[in-house]
């Protein structure tokens, strides 16, 4: 008893390495499993806020460092346009493009920041509403197919999506696949597949790309917040590592789960699921 009773004045203290050396497998051992049990779940939870909290910190300063360059390189190059530099206006455009893809860096960043808010606080909303699949999918393959014609990018359809319903936020299921698909282009990727298919009581859906790929120790992290693999990339490109876990927290709030593959240098492929709809009176549609 004396034991345990120092074992609690030393968790009180925030030492939760120590342990209370006990053989007998009787009510006190009992009671002395179950304190360690707790013991280490309370340090497995710490270590996971501390690690949290130390990503936030990293986060904050990554932004400040994101926000801080574009935002000179867009003031540099309007003091250039008012100094007369670019005198012809072949570099007068050459600016103005510089200065529009600068600002569209930031406009990147700040709204992955006020999603992300939202995410935190539990209010990024979700609004659901009944859709036809097939014409859903293939607006979004027009429309990122159309974004994306003038990069070189070989964005194909896998098929014709099944013709089913499903129940949700057009808005924000737009918002997953955008965010996949210009993640593919990031990466190099060149071809990209997109594939839909209806499995059991759900629709499958992929994005498949022939880009870099993703290092076999970044992929168990990759849907954790504020995590950039390729860190020198995102900042080149505007990420802050909260793309993908707003992704994960959209499929999951329409009860769907995702998850990747990829092989580096190979490419990758990102898998999510929709349920479908149920109506109560005829099953499934």
């Amino acid at each position: 008893m004396k034991d345990i009773y120092k074992a609690t004045e030393e968790v009180i203290e925030g030492n939760l390495d120590y342990t209370i050396t006990y053989g007998k497998q009787d009510e006190i051992g009992r009671f002395i499993h179950g304190f360690d049990l707790m013991r280490d779940h309370l340090k497995k939870s710490i270590e996971h806020q501390q690690q949290y909290e130390r990503a936030r910190k990293q986060l904050i300063a990554s932004i400040s460092h994101d926000l801080r360059t574009p935002l000179a390189s867009i003031k540099g190059y309007v003091e250039g346009l008012e100094d007369g530099i670019a005198k012809t206006e072949d570099m007068q455009k050459k600016y103005l493009r510089v200065i529009r893809s600068k600002t569209d860096q930031l406009d990147r960043l700040i709204e992955d920041l006020f999603e992300f808010s939202k995410f935190e606080l539990e209010q990024l909303s979700i609004d659901k509403a009944l859709v036809n699949s097939q014409d859903f999918f293939m607006d979004v393959y027009q429309n990122a197919k159309l974004d994306h014609q003038n990069e070189g990018i070989d964005l194909d359809l896998a098929g014709q999506p099944p013709s089913v319903s499903l129940m949700i936020d057009s808005g924000r299921i737009k918002q997953v696949m955008a965010n996949l698909i210009d993640n593919a282009v990031k990466y190099e990727g060149k071809k990209i597949v997109l594939n839909v298919e209806k499995k059991g009581g759900q629709l499958l859906v992929s994005i498949r790309d022939n880009g870099l790929g993703i290092k076999e120790e970044d992929r168990p992290f990759i849907f954790n917040a504020f995590f950039r693999g390729e860190k020198s990339r995102s900042r080149e490109s505007g990420g802050t590592g909260l793309g993908l876990a707003i992704v994960k927290y959209i499929i999951e709030a329409h009860g769907g789960e995702i998850s990747v593959k990829s092989e580096p240098e190979k490419g990758s492929e990102f898998i999510f699921t929709l349920p479908l709809y149920v109506n109560q009176r005829d099953g499934l549609h």
